[in-house]
């Protein structure tokens, strides 16, 4: 029933822990509370930044300064410096920030980690906040349960800081009856083998709790009650910063290249800030012995003087890591790139059959943290879609799927009368199954993982998205089925027959020249709107034209009636392919779909081939 088989023997030896020691119990309590009380703040927050979420980045991180600042003021805000760092790789990984903003959130979020220290040590440790953490439990249960984000993202954070509270004092509580039983001064050991063993025991307690504020938390508790000695105290600090390392490891795993070159970031400075600090540890001692002097701070408050050292060592990070930032930058460009964009895959006389097996680029699993992060990627990714889904129809009309959108209708005319070398003639249904069926899967599996309650404008982006998608998919099937009649009758003698073909795929490069040329109009709706009337009305005349050719070959008996019909039958894929680029390029294009109803294939819009044989 339990595996692995360690979780119900763990499970067991804390009932037997319990039973012998309520104070443990106790104890245990108050970290699950602290823990629990942190999760809600979290959601609390996510809450409360739905919406216009990368607006407000932008102008909150385009300084340097600022985004140390908003580093800061998010960690004090939400308690959780892990949380901060697993955000704002989120945001990194879907292109809301920049890498030089990125890491002026994750440093500016390890001096805010200290200002939970300072309220611990000056309000948490000297009042009982059980009487304020039970009326903010009482009105956080009432505000969770209310349907509007508004009123529910208040009523989590409420929830977050009465269980943040209530866990604390259970926390005191708990070491206070342990009288001396687990006093870690028993295991002091002198020297710099002492300070790494406190190291390791405050890093090693981060990583378990998955939170430096409740390392911390512990550390405060324990030296407030004599159960553990100052200098241990001071070592066991570093080594909970140094363990917040550990998240951005995780976060990595499940990002791009844009989240690991932040998670590298975050390592590096905790990591040498951690080394400097343990190097000169006597120096940092004196150093807070004589600003608490100068802060009027008693010699024996321990826990503030824990609280001022734990802030005198981050700023020391920021003063060492902050001038190297620019060249940081540099490095981890160069050491984790970006992958190309899809349009940048395939150029020259390179076909889409010699490319490594595509799937999603965009999509990562650190963006679903957060509902605008999630959206935002998702977007990516099915723009990205787009690009692939034009390459794979150009490949399937023979025309080479790099570059095409360069051309001019005149050299792409001339292109289209060339004979088409064999090596040129890929497979649609192979180019289907080998890049765009996975990239398409990635996509709907994403947005199945999308869990969060979503406000009615990310409900709408979202179905807009999986929309665009498989109208795109659509697309690469109708030029699918286009390719088996082309395949055969590319080479034709008949001249009526190599010309209407002809004619097929110089349309099928005007749509996927037009289209891509939106690439270059993301904002300017003028443009747009331009384009899509163009291509309508490009359309109307080449069905029109086509199918009069058609009937103008078969009077003059250069076509027979099978012949007729299955150009015909191709004018009608020609013209799916078509609709379903045009419908997905609407939707990205952010183009209201409201304007353009008849466009979309509703009674009175595009044209269909009406041409009979009768």
């Amino acid at each position: 029933m339990f595996k692995p088989l360690w979780v119900p023997v763990l499970l067991l030896a804390l009932v037997v822990l319990f039973v012998w020691k309520s104070d443990l119990a106790t104890l245990a309590a108050g970290i699950a509370l602290f823990m629990l009380g942190m999760f809600h703040l979290q959601d609390g927050f996510r809450a409360f930044t739905g919406g216009a979420l990368e607006r407000w980045l932008k102008r909150s991180t385009n300084r340097l300064w600022k985004s140390l600042l908003f580093g800061v003021a998010s960690t004090a805000l939400v308690q959780s410096s892990s949380l901060v760092t697993l955000l704002t790789m989120a945001f990194l990984s879907a292109g809301m920030i920049s890498l030089v903003a990125g890491i002026g959130i994750i440093f500016g979020a390890n001096l805010g980690t200290t200002t939970g220290a300072w309220l611990i040590a000056l309000v948490g440790l000297k009042v009982d906040l059980s009487v304020a953490a039970m009326p903010l439990l009482v009105f956080g249960v009432l505000l969770g349960r209310r349907a509007e984000s508004l009123w529910k993202g208040l009523g989590q954070l409420l929830l977050g800081m009465g269980l943040l509270f209530l866990g604390i004092d259970l926390m005191k509580a708990g070491f206070v009856g342990f009288e001396g039983l687990l006093s870690l001064d028993g295991l002091s050991v002198s020297g710099w083998v002492g300070v790494l063993i406190y190291a390791f025991i405050g890093l090693l307690a981060t990583v378990l709790m998955q939170s430096s504020h409740a390392a911390l938390m512990l550390t405060l508790a324990a030296l407030a009650s004599g159960q553990l000695l100052y200098g241990n105290a001071l070592a066991m600090a570093v080594g909970a910063n140094l363990g917040t390392t550990v998240t951005a490891v995780i976060g990595a795993v499940g990002s791009n290249n844009a989240g690991r070159r932040l998670a590298a970031a975050h390592i590096l400075f905790n990591l040498i800030t951690a080394v400097v600090a343990l190097a000169i540890l006597p120096t940092l001692v004196r150093s807070v012995d004589w600003t608490a002097d100068l802060l009027g701070i008693a010699a024996e408050a321990h826990t503030l003087k824990l609280a001022l050292f734990h802030t005198l060592f981050n700023v020391l990070g920021l003063l060492i890591m902050l001038p190297w930032i620019p060249l940081l930058v540099k490095y981890l460009m160069r050491w984790l790139p970006d992958q190309p964009a899809v349009g940048d895959t395939v150029t020259g006389s390179a076909t889409l059959s010699e490319q490594p097996r595509m799937r999603a680029q965009f999509l990562n699993d650190s963006a679903l943290l957060h509902a605008d992060t999630a959206l935002k990627v998702l977007d990516q990714e099915v723009r990205n879609l787009a690009a692939l889904a034009r390459q794979v129809v150009a490949a399937a009309v023979y025309l080479p799927p790099g570059g095409l959108q360069d051309l001019s209708r005149e050299m792409l005319h001339r292109m289209v009368l060339r004979k088409v070398p064999l090596e040129r003639r890929e497979d649609a249904e192979a180019l289907y199954e080998r890049h765009v069926k996975g990239v398409y899967a990635d996509i709907i599996d994403f947005s199945s993982r999308i869990d969060q309650s979503l406000q009615p404008e990310q409900q709408q982006l979202l179905l807009d998205d999986n929309a665009a998608a498989r109208e795109l998919i659509e697309a690469v099937k109708a030029a699918n089925y286009l390719q088996r009649n082309l395949r055969k009758q590319v080479d034709s003698q008949q001249p009526a027959i190599h010309q209407s073909y002809d004619m097929l795929r110089e349309q099928c490069g005007l749509a996927i020249v037009e289209l891509a040329r939106l690439l270059d109009m993301r904002g300017d709706r003028e443009a747009q709107t331009d384009v899509f009337e163009h291509y309508e009305e490009e359309e109307a005349f080449f069905a029109e034209h086509y199918q009069q050719e058609v009937q103008r070959h078969l009077r003059n008996r250069e076509l027979d009636g099978w012949q007729a019909t299955s150009l015909l039958n191709d004018l009608h894929a020609v013209l799916r392919i078509r609709r379903h680029l045009y419908r997905a390029h609407v939707i990205l294009a952010e183009k209201p779909l409201a304007s353009t109803g008849e466009a979309l294939g509703e009674p009175g819009g595009r044209i269909e081939p009406t041409f009979t044989l009768s």
